[in-house]
């Protein structure tokens, strides 16, 4: 079993893997719709780059429990292809982990200088918002320097200009 990653599972892996691709997936785009300090994702148009991980043989179902509790909060699971960034190496179904937008954290749509001024001020169990925004924004570009994620991006520029200004 594969999963994908494109928030925290990118740089903050907490369980066994056995092998790990970067690559991307079509038809979503990584978006702060969710109320909760944790987590992002939508779906959508375009693609969303991140990492695939292959589970432990014998532990999937183990680790999948674990992620059910890691990614609770408005997330399901559905099965999407991964298109990994080697180009030698054919795509495949992974499980995603989503935010659906009939949860009851989901935010929705918002101007992206509210977005930012949220996340400035978000703190949660898992630490802070900016921490999360910041780790993701360095992550992608060091994954995938070809990527132009408008979206994180823009928002990571913004929350700096608001830290510079306090």
């Amino acid at each position: 079993m594969w999963v994908f990653g494109y928030g925290s599972l990118i740089w903050k892996v907490d369980f066994p893997y056995q092998d790990r691709l970067v690559g991307y997936i079509t038809d979503y785009s990584r978006r702060f719709w969710q109320g909760s300090t944790d987590h992002r994702g939508v779906p959508g148009k375009g693609c969303v780059w991140g990492v695939a991980y292959k589970l432990p043989v014998g532990k999937e179902e183990e680790v999948k429990a674990s992620l059910d509790f890691r990614e609770k909060g408005g997330y399901r699971t559905t099965t999407v292809v991964f298109y990994p960034k080697e180009p030698t190496t054919k795509p495949f179904s992974v499980l995603l982990y989503i935010g659906t937008c009939d949860n009851p954290n989901y935010l929705g749509p918002a101007p992206l200088e509210d977005i930012a001024e949220q996340i400035f001020n978000a703190v949660g169990p898992s630490g802070r918002n900016t921490e999360y925004l910041f780790e993701l924004a360095n992550s992608i570009r060091s994954l995938v320097p070809e990527d132009a994620d408008e979206h994180l991006f823009s928002l990571e520029k913004l929350v700096k200009e608001r830290i510079q200004e306090k």
